[in-house]
């Protein structure tokens, strides 16, 4: 039992680590990015940045980041500053690419389980 909590309580805290992670990486994109010309696409290439952190702290942080990044856009990043609503429908647009995005990526292309053939049963 006390392994078990232990297991849950290391899947927290990387969970953790990976979307205080892609949190900070997003707001330092949105400080860079913002007012220029790329702004509107740094949420399709943060794909790549969430797929990255999830092969490293495990799919929970794409699809959790995912949202926490999408708030962080908006808010810091697209017109009007410091506002949730996004004008721009090319942004929103992109937001919602993001999110869907960082939450089927890290499904397709995780890698495929090896299968054990020793306990496959032939009796049929």
């Amino acid at each position: 039992m006390m392994a078990h909590r232990m297991t849950i309580g290391h899947s927290l805290v990387r969970i953790s680590v990976g979307v205080l992670l892609s949190a900070a990486v997003s707001w330092i994109c949105a400080r860079l990015f913002v007012g220029t010309e790329l702004s509107t696409t740094v949420p399709l290439w943060f794909i790549g940045v969430l797929y990255v952190l999830a092969r490293r702290y495990g799919v929970a942080v794409s699809i959790i980041g995912s949202l926490a990044c999408a708030a962080i856009f908006a808010h810091s990043l697209f017109d009007p500053l410091g506002s949730w609503h996004v004008t721009s429908d090319v942004a929103r647009r992109n937001l919602l690419w993001m999110v869907a995005g960082a939450i089927v990526v890290p499904y397709l292309l995780q890698p495929s389980a090896s299968k054990d053939t020793s306990q496959i049963d032939d009796r049929g």
